[in-house]
Protein backbone atom coordinates (compact mmCIF):
# COMPACT_ATOMS: atom_id res chain seq x y z
CA UNK A 1 0.00 0.00 0.00
CA UNK A 2 2.72 2.57 1.24
CA UNK A 3 4.33 1.95 -2.51
CA UNK A 4 0.98 2.35 -4.05
CA UNK A 5 0.03 5.66 -2.38
CA UNK A 6 3.57 7.07 -2.65
CA UNK A 7 3.84 6.79 -5.86
CA UNK A 8 0.35 8.49 -6.77
CA UNK A 9 0.88 11.21 -3.71
CA UNK A 10 4.26 11.93 -5.57
CA UNK A 11 2.09 12.58 -9.04
CA UNK A 12 1.28 16.27 -7.72
CA UNK A 13 5.06 16.54 -8.84
CA UNK A 14 5.23 13.81 -11.30
CA UNK A 15 1.97 14.17 -12.85
CA UNK A 16 -0.43 12.00 -13.70
CA UNK A 17 -4.38 11.98 -14.45
CA UNK A 18 -8.17 12.03 -13.35
CA UNK A 19 -11.44 10.99 -14.35
CA UNK A 20 -14.83 12.66 -14.61
CA UNK A 21 -18.16 12.58 -16.08
CA UNK A 22 -18.59 16.51 -16.98
CA UNK A 23 -18.69 17.46 -20.51
CA UNK A 24 -15.33 18.49 -21.79
CA UNK A 25 -14.74 21.93 -23.45
CA UNK A 26 -11.34 22.64 -25.36
CA UNK A 27 -9.56 25.75 -24.87
CA UNK A 28 -6.30 27.43 -25.31
CA UNK A 29 -2.94 24.72 -25.10
CA UNK A 30 -0.98 27.67 -24.00
CA UNK A 31 -3.17 27.92 -20.82
CA UNK A 32 -2.75 24.11 -20.14
CA UNK A 33 0.41 24.53 -20.29
CA UNK A 34 0.16 27.39 -17.52
CA UNK A 35 -1.77 24.91 -15.20
CA UNK A 36 0.43 22.62 -15.32
CA UNK A 37 3.76 24.76 -14.57
CA UNK A 38 1.80 25.95 -11.70
CA UNK A 39 0.86 22.59 -9.97
CA UNK A 40 4.85 21.81 -10.03
CA UNK A 41 5.35 25.11 -8.76
CA UNK A 42 2.74 24.60 -5.96
CA UNK A 43 4.06 21.19 -5.09
CA UNK A 44 7.38 22.79 -4.49
CA UNK A 45 6.34 25.82 -2.62
CA UNK A 46 3.03 24.84 -0.36
CA UNK A 47 2.69 23.11 3.00
CA UNK A 48 -0.49 21.03 3.01
CA UNK A 49 -1.79 17.76 4.60
CA UNK A 50 -5.12 15.83 4.46
CA UNK A 51 -6.46 12.62 3.64
CA UNK A 52 -6.25 10.14 0.70
CA UNK A 53 -7.46 7.68 -1.34
CA UNK A 54 -6.16 5.48 -3.95
CA UNK A 55 -8.01 2.75 -6.14
CA UNK A 56 -7.45 -0.06 -8.04
CA UNK A 57 -8.78 -2.89 -9.87
CA UNK A 58 -12.01 -2.17 -7.49
CA UNK A 59 -9.74 -2.03 -3.99
CA UNK A 60 -10.03 1.11 -2.14
CA UNK A 61 -7.06 2.11 0.29
CA UNK A 62 -6.19 5.45 2.38
CA UNK A 63 -3.52 7.33 3.77
CA UNK A 64 -2.74 10.67 5.86
CA UNK A 65 -0.08 12.62 3.91
CA UNK A 66 2.11 15.56 5.22
CA UNK A 67 3.88 17.74 2.58
CA UNK A 68 6.22 20.35 4.48
CA UNK A 69 8.56 22.97 2.35
CA UNK A 70 11.58 24.19 4.96
CA UNK A 71 14.52 26.13 3.75
CA UNK A 72 14.78 24.37 -0.04
CA UNK A 73 13.91 21.00 1.34
CA UNK A 74 10.48 19.26 1.18
CA UNK A 75 9.61 17.10 3.43
CA UNK A 76 6.97 14.09 2.77
CA UNK A 77 5.35 12.00 5.22
CA UNK A 78 2.44 8.96 4.34
CA UNK A 79 0.73 6.65 6.39
CA UNK A 80 -1.70 3.77 5.90
CA UNK A 81 -5.05 4.11 7.14
CA UNK A 82 -6.18 0.71 6.50
CA UNK A 83 -4.56 -2.76 5.45
CA UNK A 84 -1.12 -3.37 6.86
CA UNK A 85 0.58 -0.80 8.59
CA UNK A 86 3.01 1.27 6.88
CA UNK A 87 4.51 4.44 6.63
CA UNK A 88 6.92 6.54 3.93
CA UNK A 89 9.11 9.39 5.05
CA UNK A 90 10.99 11.48 2.22
CA UNK A 91 13.20 14.91 2.28
CA UNK A 92 14.44 15.96 -0.98
CA UNK A 93 15.87 18.96 -2.75
CA UNK A 94 13.76 21.71 -3.77
CA UNK A 95 15.89 21.55 -6.97
CA UNK A 96 17.88 18.36 -7.42
CA UNK A 97 19.46 15.56 -9.80
CA UNK A 98 17.41 12.34 -10.71
CA UNK A 99 19.88 9.82 -10.48
CA UNK A 100 19.17 6.50 -12.38
CA UNK A 101 18.11 4.22 -9.08
CA UNK A 102 15.18 7.00 -8.27
CA UNK A 103 14.15 6.45 -12.14
CA UNK A 104 14.49 2.52 -12.27
CA UNK A 105 11.85 3.21 -9.03
CA UNK A 106 9.71 5.11 -11.48
CA UNK A 107 9.31 8.14 -9.04
CA UNK A 108 11.52 10.55 -11.52
CA UNK A 109 9.54 13.84 -10.81
CA UNK A 110 8.67 15.34 -14.07
CA UNK A 111 10.31 18.85 -14.81
CA UNK A 112 8.10 20.85 -16.60
CA UNK A 113 9.70 23.55 -18.98
CA UNK A 114 9.52 23.98 -22.75
CA UNK A 115 11.42 20.89 -23.48
CA UNK A 116 9.20 18.84 -22.01
CA UNK A 117 6.45 20.28 -22.60
CA UNK A 118 6.74 20.40 -26.34
CA UNK A 119 7.54 16.25 -26.07
CA UNK A 120 4.13 16.32 -24.26
CA UNK A 121 2.76 18.19 -27.07
CA UNK A 122 4.12 15.05 -29.62
CA UNK A 123 2.25 12.72 -28.06
CA UNK A 124 -1.04 13.99 -26.09
CA UNK A 125 -3.52 16.44 -26.74
CA UNK A 126 -3.70 19.09 -23.94
CA UNK A 127 -7.00 20.98 -22.81
CA UNK A 128 -9.11 22.62 -20.46
CA UNK A 129 -12.06 20.45 -19.87
CA UNK A 130 -14.31 22.42 -17.36
CA UNK A 131 -14.48 22.27 -13.35
CA UNK A 132 -15.72 19.82 -10.66
CA UNK A 133 -15.83 19.75 -6.55
CA UNK A 134 -13.08 18.10 -4.84
CA UNK A 135 -12.60 17.89 -1.42
CA UNK A 136 -14.43 20.75 -0.94
CA UNK A 137 -12.44 22.69 -3.12
CA UNK A 138 -13.04 23.93 -7.07
CA UNK A 139 -10.93 22.53 -9.25
CA UNK A 140 -9.75 22.88 -12.83
CA UNK A 141 -9.87 19.71 -14.95
CA UNK A 142 -6.97 19.24 -17.29
CA UNK A 143 -7.48 16.83 -20.19
CA UNK A 144 -4.40 14.87 -21.99
CA UNK A 145 -5.56 12.68 -24.84
CA UNK A 146 -2.86 10.34 -26.37
CA UNK A 147 -2.25 10.83 -29.72
CA UNK A 148 -2.03 7.31 -30.58
CA UNK A 149 -3.10 3.67 -28.99
CA UNK A 150 0.38 3.00 -27.64
CA UNK A 151 -0.46 4.89 -24.30
CA UNK A 152 -2.87 5.90 -21.73
CA UNK A 153 -4.92 8.87 -21.69
CA UNK A 154 -5.15 11.48 -18.62
CA UNK A 155 -6.98 13.96 -16.72
CA UNK A 156 -5.80 16.02 -13.95
CA UNK A 157 -8.09 18.24 -11.28
CA UNK A 158 -6.12 21.53 -10.35
CA UNK A 159 -7.27 23.39 -7.32
CA UNK A 160 -8.18 26.88 -8.68
CA UNK A 161 -7.30 28.58 -5.19
CA UNK A 162 -3.82 26.72 -4.48
CA UNK A 163 -2.89 24.95 -7.73
CA UNK A 164 -1.59 21.81 -5.90
CA UNK A 165 -3.42 18.59 -7.61
CA UNK A 166 -6.62 17.08 -5.63
CA UNK A 167 -7.84 14.30 -7.89
CA UNK A 168 -6.38 11.86 -10.86
CA UNK A 169 -7.54 8.68 -12.48
CA UNK A 170 -5.52 7.28 -15.38
CA UNK A 171 -7.73 5.76 -18.66
CA UNK A 172 -7.95 3.27 -20.47
CA UNK A 173 -7.61 3.19 -24.06
CA UNK A 174 -11.46 3.21 -24.39
CA UNK A 175 -11.61 5.90 -21.67
CA UNK A 176 -12.44 3.48 -18.80
CA UNK A 177 -10.97 4.87 -15.28
CA UNK A 178 -8.39 2.34 -14.38
CA UNK A 179 -6.75 3.42 -11.26
CA UNK A 180 -8.06 6.57 -9.59
CA UNK A 181 -6.05 8.65 -6.59
CA UNK A 182 -7.88 11.73 -4.87
CA UNK A 183 -7.58 13.98 -1.81
CA UNK A 184 -10.80 13.57 -0.07
CA UNK A 185 -9.48 16.47 2.73
CA UNK A 186 -7.36 18.68 2.17
CA UNK A 187 -5.74 21.67 3.86
CA UNK A 188 -3.17 24.42 2.65
CA UNK A 189 -1.30 26.83 4.34
CA UNK A 190 -2.28 28.20 8.04
CA UNK A 191 -1.06 26.28 10.75
CA UNK A 192 1.12 23.95 8.34
CA UNK A 193 3.44 26.70 7.67
CA UNK A 194 4.69 26.92 11.63
CA UNK A 195 5.36 22.47 11.54
CA UNK A 196 8.38 21.67 12.63
CA UNK A 197 10.17 18.94 10.35
CA UNK A 198 10.45 16.12 12.82
CA UNK A 199 14.07 15.50 13.93
CA UNK A 200 16.03 12.65 12.84
CA UNK A 201 13.19 11.83 10.58
CA UNK A 202 15.57 11.32 7.41
CA UNK A 203 19.18 11.63 6.88
CA UNK A 204 20.34 11.57 3.21
CA UNK A 205 23.93 11.46 2.41
CA UNK A 206 25.72 14.08 0.93
CA UNK A 207 25.49 12.35 -3.01
CA UNK A 208 22.01 12.18 -2.51
CA UNK A 209 21.15 15.69 -1.50
CA UNK A 210 23.88 17.27 -3.94
CA UNK A 211 21.81 20.05 -5.76
CA UNK A 212 22.24 20.33 -9.39
CA UNK A 213 20.58 22.76 -12.36
CA UNK A 214 17.36 21.13 -14.14
CA UNK A 215 18.21 20.43 -17.89
CA UNK A 216 16.23 20.93 -20.65
CA UNK A 217 17.28 17.98 -22.63
CA UNK A 218 17.39 14.41 -21.80
CA UNK A 219 20.08 12.74 -19.77
CA UNK A 220 23.20 11.77 -21.71
CA UNK A 221 23.88 8.24 -21.23
CA UNK A 222 27.11 6.19 -20.35
CA UNK A 223 28.56 3.28 -22.32
CA UNK A 224 24.92 2.47 -23.99
CA UNK A 225 25.08 -1.52 -23.82
CA UNK A 226 21.27 -2.13 -26.15
CA UNK A 227 19.05 0.33 -28.53
CA UNK A 228 14.77 -0.22 -29.05
CA UNK A 229 14.58 -0.34 -32.89
CA UNK A 230 10.55 1.19 -31.96
CA UNK A 231 9.33 3.62 -29.58
CA UNK A 232 5.82 5.26 -29.31
CA UNK A 233 6.95 8.87 -30.64
CA UNK A 234 7.56 11.11 -28.25
CA UNK A 235 9.12 8.28 -25.75
CA UNK A 236 13.26 9.52 -25.42
CA UNK A 237 15.57 7.48 -22.59
CA UNK A 238 15.81 9.56 -19.72
CA UNK A 239 18.24 6.81 -17.77
CA UNK A 240 20.17 3.36 -18.05
CA UNK A 241 22.38 1.46 -15.65
CA UNK A 242 24.38 -1.65 -15.60
CA UNK A 243 23.67 -3.66 -12.35
CA UNK A 244 27.25 -4.40 -9.90
CA UNK A 245 27.34 -7.95 -11.29
CA UNK A 246 26.54 -7.24 -15.12
CA UNK A 247 23.79 -9.25 -15.22
CA UNK A 248 21.33 -6.82 -15.96
CA UNK A 249 21.29 -3.83 -17.84
CA UNK A 250 18.32 -1.41 -17.81
CA UNK A 251 17.08 1.26 -19.27
CA UNK A 252 14.15 4.29 -19.00
CA UNK A 253 12.11 5.99 -21.09
CA UNK A 254 9.60 9.13 -20.70
CA UNK A 255 7.60 10.74 -23.10
CA UNK A 256 6.85 13.84 -20.79
CA UNK A 257 4.32 11.78 -18.64
CA UNK A 258 4.55 8.21 -18.47
CA UNK A 259 7.39 6.13 -17.87
CA UNK A 260 8.55 2.72 -18.85
CA UNK A 261 11.73 0.71 -18.01
CA UNK A 262 13.40 -1.98 -20.05
CA UNK A 263 15.49 -4.88 -18.65
CA UNK A 264 17.85 -6.88 -20.63
CA UNK A 265 19.41 -9.75 -18.71
CA UNK A 266 22.38 -11.80 -19.18
CA UNK A 267 22.63 -14.93 -21.23
CA UNK A 268 22.98 -16.81 -18.33
CA UNK A 269 20.57 -15.63 -15.87
CA UNK A 270 18.02 -15.65 -19.09
CA UNK A 271 18.48 -19.53 -19.24
CA UNK A 272 16.42 -19.01 -15.72
CA UNK A 273 14.07 -16.60 -16.45
CA UNK A 274 10.42 -17.66 -17.78
CA UNK A 275 8.73 -15.69 -20.29
CA UNK A 276 5.50 -14.47 -18.79
CA UNK A 277 2.67 -10.72 -18.84
CA UNK A 278 0.96 -10.04 -15.99
CA UNK A 279 -1.22 -7.23 -15.97
CA UNK A 280 -2.02 -4.89 -12.24
CA UNK A 281 -4.17 -1.84 -12.84
CA UNK A 282 -2.61 -0.19 -15.35
CA UNK A 283 0.81 -1.63 -14.79
CA UNK A 284 1.95 -4.29 -17.12
CA UNK A 285 5.16 -6.34 -16.58
CA UNK A 286 6.46 -8.55 -20.05
CA UNK A 287 8.76 -10.81 -19.58
CA UNK A 288 9.74 -12.09 -23.23
CA UNK A 289 12.62 -13.92 -24.96
CA UNK A 290 14.08 -12.16 -27.82
CA UNK A 291 16.70 -14.39 -30.29
CA UNK A 292 19.95 -12.78 -30.67
CA UNK A 293 23.25 -14.11 -32.67
CA UNK A 294 21.71 -17.66 -31.69
CA UNK A 295 21.17 -17.60 -28.15
CA UNK A 296 17.68 -15.99 -26.32
CA UNK A 297 17.71 -13.04 -24.34
CA UNK A 298 14.80 -12.25 -21.36
CA UNK A 299 13.86 -8.81 -22.05
CA UNK A 300 11.27 -7.30 -19.66
CA UNK A 301 9.20 -4.18 -19.96
CA UNK A 302 7.58 -2.63 -17.35
CA UNK A 303 5.45 0.14 -16.78
CA UNK A 304 1.90 2.39 -17.08
CA UNK A 305 1.60 1.19 -21.06
CA UNK A 306 -0.66 -1.33 -23.10
CA UNK A 307 0.14 -4.65 -23.02
CA UNK A 308 0.98 -4.18 -27.04
CA UNK A 309 3.33 -1.48 -26.50
CA UNK A 310 5.49 -3.27 -24.02
CA UNK A 311 5.72 -6.36 -26.69
CA UNK A 312 6.42 -4.95 -29.73
CA UNK A 313 9.20 -2.51 -27.75
CA UNK A 314 10.58 -6.04 -26.28
CA UNK A 315 10.66 -7.31 -30.22
CA UNK A 316 12.63 -4.17 -31.08
CA UNK A 317 15.82 -4.65 -28.81
CA UNK A 318 19.11 -5.16 -30.32
CA UNK A 319 22.65 -5.16 -28.84
CA UNK A 320 24.85 -2.31 -30.11
CA UNK A 321 27.14 -3.54 -33.11
CA UNK A 322 29.94 -3.87 -30.75
CA UNK A 323 29.16 -4.80 -27.34
CA UNK A 324 28.67 -8.96 -27.56
CA UNK A 325 25.74 -10.82 -26.19
CA UNK A 326 25.29 -10.16 -22.89
CA UNK A 327 24.45 -6.72 -21.36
Amino acid sequence: MIDLVKKKFKLAVIMTAIFTCGPLFAQQPDKAYDLMAQMIDASKQLNYAGLVTYEKLGNLKSAKVLHLVRDNEIFEQIVNLNGPEGEFINLSEVKGCENPSVMLDGTSALKINDSTYMQLKRSYSIEIAGSARIAGREATLLMLRPNDAWRYGYVVAIDKKSGLMLQSVLLSLSGKPMERFQFVEISVGGDLDSVEIPSGSYNLGVNERADCEISDSPLKQDAPKWQTGWLPTGFVMTGSQLDRDGDQYSMVFSDGLAVLTVFVESVETSIKVPPFLAKSGATVALVSKVLVDGSFITVSVVGEIPGDTAKRIAESLTPLPDLGKTP
